[in-house]
Order: C-alpha cells, then structure tokens, then sequence
C-alpha cells in the first residue's frame, strides 16, 4: 500500500524522467538541425539570372568598375539602417574599383512612410545631393518613421544637405520623381526581391553583411 509520502516521491521521480526526456530530445534536435551561417553573411550562392537598368539611379563608386554592387533598400526599415555600420566604410574603402548602386524598394504594407521617404531623397537626387540625404534619413530615422505626416521634417533634412528648398518643395508635394522609385520596384520584383536590404555583388545575392563579410565578397568578385 503507497502511503502518501511515497506517492510523492513516484510523482516526483517521473516528472524528473519526463523532463529529462524533453531534454535529450532538444538537444538531439538542436544537433540534427541545418547550419546555414550567421544571417549577415549568408548569400545564395551560385550567380542569379537578374537585370539593372541603372541609368537613373545614385550611384558612388568608378563608372568602369569590373564589380557593381545593387543595394536594395528601404530609408523605414531598421535592418536597413544597421546595415550601414558595415556598408558605409566599405563604400568609402571600395570606391575606386567597385560602382555601387542604389535601388528604392520600399516595403510599404509595413512601413507607412517608406515611400514618402524614397520620394523625399529622390527630389534631393535631382539637385545633387542624394547620398548626404540618404544618410540623414538613416541618422534620423528614429525621429519621422513614426510620424503620421513626416513631410516637414524631410523638408529641413533637405535644407540641411543644402538643397533648394523650394525646388524640394514642389518636387515632393508634385510626386515628381515617383517614377523612378516605381520603376525600382518593378525591377526588383522581377529580380526576386523579397526583403531589405538585399544586396547583389554583380549577380550574386547577399542578404545583408557584416564588415568582414563585404571584404571577402569583394575581394574575391574583383580577382
């Protein structure tokens, strides 16, 4: 007959074995699971069929570079914006023999103000000015992606990268330049591109990078 501090002790010592079981098994998985690399440096591997019409897009870097870079990007999107720790130095590093090349592809089911920022720094492209825009919006974009009209506040971002206010003005409120971010968005469509940011290292996909990670891409594309 079990007395009741004997039941006790049964319970206990199955809820040990149960949990032990529960265990084992997590870690079994966890060892069976697939290792695909750390998600800055992961890319698809073998070259992509895709197309870039760049004629009318910013771009940093020399006209007759052997490697160009396609950043995919959206000004909202807060991967977007830590990307810029490794991408920017390596902008600076690689520019006299890589063209880099940026592309809109605003997420906008998800950020609300992606496309009115995309618009903002094409206004600012037509002046001159548009990777010192570009940067503000990344430096500020904790301050109007929660806005419900961030449209005064990329005013005087413009006026602060020394853009004509009022050539600014009216390109903005005359969605003059949409266009060309559309455009953008179709061919990155029609080049699969599903997230932000995406990279591509002349036909190669990369789906963000650490500062290491663009060195060995890099060099290894310009051998």
């Amino acid at each position: 007959m079990d007395t009741p501090s004997s039941s006790n002790r049964q319970l206990i010592g199955g809820i040990v074995a149960v949990t032990v079981l529960i265990f084992v098994g997590l870690i079994w998985v966890i060892m069976r699971a697939p290792n695909n690399g750390p998600t800055n440096d992961r890319q698809t591997g073998k070259p992509e069929a895709v197309r870039f019409m760049d004629d009318q897009d910013p771009t940093i870097g020399s006209t007759n570079a052997k490697v160009t870079v396609h950043i995919y990007g959206d000004f909202q999107c807060p991967a977007c914006r830590a990307a810029e720790a490794g991408l920017k130095p390596t902008m600076a590093k690689y520019a006299d023999r890589v063209r880099f090349v940026w592309k809109d592809f605003p997420l906008a089911q998800i950020h609300s103000n992606a496309l009115a920022a995309a618009n903002a720094a094409r206004c600012v492209q037509v002046q001159g000015w548009f990777w010192r825009y570009h940067d503000r919006l990344y430096e500020k974009q904790a301050e109007w992606s929660g806005d419900s009209d961030p449209t005064s506040k990329f005013q005087t971002y413009a006026m602060e990268v020394e853009a004509d206010a009022a050539k600014f003005n009216a390109c903005l409120t005359n969605k003059t330049e949409s266009a060309r971010v559309a455009a953008n968005v179709t061919e990155g469509g029609a080049n699969r591109v599903e997230a932000t940011p995406t990279f591509f290292i002349n036909n190669v996909r990369y789906f963000g990078m650490s500062p290491e990670a663009w060195s060995k891409a890099l060099d290894k594309a310009l051998q």
